[in-house]
């Protein structure tokens, strides 16, 4: 079953250089791929979409849709409509826009693309009657396999220089250093720093990048270039307005604030930035635990077999009961029973013990992470392969059900966990459900430390939305299938 897994995540990245590979053979130039990469992504999504939508008419025998899916107007009126959509929304803009953003404009794509395929074909007679529902499937369709076919095309784009624009970072010292390491660590924003300039005498720069001199001198070398600017206490609103570049954008130092649910406001001359706290809505809380229900109802019964068979197995590697209970720290600080599939060894307290007595390296590494690489107390076997496929989680759906977890949350972590973060942190922690699934684990997982958990952590409790639940969630099973940091 391990294999099935890692074949699943090959599977996807010889995909991805399958297309990578036809991309290179075009010998096109970086520029043009720039342009029309996405472009002619969504034609292609748009005929895949109207040859599937037919192909399932078929299937079920409704021949009458099936031919109207295949009618001259609709694959062209399909794709029109998909790329003035994505036109409008902005989605060939990959400079600046994260991944998280993308997503939340193609879902509105998806939304928007049927209603413009039927005024297309409205404005030709041909959207009426029968015809509405092979229309606005194939419409819908498309959306899914342009998304799915960005992901595919986007690492051949970021290595080719054509995903984004040029970034010359504006600014010096230690804010500057960290926003573009940040820029060159997510490629994914469309940002390639290419170097820095500064007004202010520098001496030696720790800058990952090359040193354009002044702004003015950076400006005739890049004036193309996207000027990004470190905001520091030596930089001015003024400074950014003056700055000699078509598209300036200015990074504030750390300020406290959501970085997602941030509008601006014109308030008689001064700028003002408005925050929605949907953490603490409770129209949103109510949405959000019926989406999870709805997907957690399904997804245990299907996980139900699956759960029996590791049952067996563990009780044949292991005597003793195979699905356990653990402590956590839940909502409000209240402690709630975790359940999960055991991959210890039942005396596993023991065993940690002995090992951190007389190994120096493992209790660095264990009072760092609060994890071990090798760990004596993991189950031969099935114990790391559930690990490493997190299926030891998956009776964690029934605490979603008794709504001790959230579906998409902070990591659940038990008492001696939690008491190795700041106050303040747990208070913030406590705020919130903890999830069955999170922003750490399509992040660092367990190769993040105290510090980077609780970064993690706060930022995704900063920033919830809806939107950043369905982003984790459908980044959950790539990461899972490609085990990053799994222990």
């Amino acid at each position: 079953m391990s294999n099935t897994f890692s074949d699943a995540a090959s599977g996807f990245a010889r995909a991805q250089r399958a297309v990578g590979g036809a991309l290179r053979g075009l010998g096109l130039p970086h520029w043009m791929l720039r342009w029309l990469a996405l472009p002619a992504a969504d034609i292609l999504a748009a005929a895949l979409a109207v040859a599937l939508t037919f192909m399932g008419f078929t299937m079920i025998g409704s021949a009458q849709a099936a031919m109207l899916t295949w009618n001259s107007a609709i694959p062209p009126a399909v794709t029109a409509a998909l790329l003035i959509s994505h036109l409008v929304l902005g989605l060939y803009d990959t400079t600046g826009h994260g991944s998280l953003e993308r997503l939340r404009t193609r879902v509105i794509g998806v939304l928007a693309t049927p209603c413009l395929t039927v005024t297309i074909l409205a404005a030709f007679g041909m959207a009426g009657g029968p015809a509405f529902l092979p229309i606005s499937l194939a419409s819908v369709v498309a959306g899914p396999i342009g998304l799915l076919l960005e992901v595919l095309v986007r690492p051949f784009l970021i290595r080719h220089q054509a995903w984004g624009s040029p970034a010359l970072l504006v600014g010096s010292g230690p804010s500057a250093v960290r926003l573009a390491e940040r820029l060159q660590r997510q490629p994914a924003l469309g940002l390639r720093p290419i170097g820095f300039a500064s007004d202010a005498r520098v001496g030696e720069s720790m800058m990952p990048v090359a040193n354009f001199g002044t702004i003015a001198d950076a400006a005739r070398l890049h004036g193309g270039a996207v000027a990004v600017v470190a905001m520091t206490s030596g930089v001015t609103t003024v400074d950014v307005a003056r700055l000699p570049f078509r598209r300036v954008i200015a990074v504030p130092e750390d300020i406290g604030l959501p970085t997602l649910r941030v509008n601006f406001r014109s308030l008689g001359g001064d700028l003002g930035l408005e925050v929605s706290n949907l953490a603490q809505a409770e129209g949103q809380r109510w949405v959000k635990r019926c989406i999870e229900l709805c997907i957690a109802v399904p997804a245990l019964l299907v996980a139900l077999p699956l759960i029996g068979l590791m049952v067996l197995m563990i009780r044949l590697i292991s005597p003793g009961p195979a699905i356990y209970v653990q402590s956590r720290i839940g909502f409000h600080g209240q402690p709630v029973a975790i359940l999960k599939l055991r991959t210890m060894h039942r005396d596993a307290e023991g065993l940690l013990a002995e090992l951190l007595a007389r190994d120096a390296g493992a209790r660095e590494e264990w009072n760092r992470y609060m994890k071990l690489t090798r760990d004596p107390r993991v189950l031969p076997w099935i114990g790391d392969f559930l690990r490493r496929s997190s299926l030891d989680e998956l009776p964690q759906l029934w605490n979603v059900l008794r709504g001790d977890l959230s579906l998409v949350g902070p990591r659940p972590f038990p008492g001696y966990h939690i008491e190795r973060f700041s106050t303040e942190f747990q208070k913030l922690r406590e705020s919130v459900k903890p999830g069955l699934t999170g922003l750490w684990q399509i992040s660092e997982r367990s190769n993040a430390d105290l510090r980077q958990q609780e970064a993690i952590d706060t930022f995704y409790i900063q920033n919830w939305s809806l939107w950043l639940d369905l982003y984790i969630v459908l980044k959950t099973l790539p990461a899972v299938l490609a085990a990053r940091g799994a222990r």
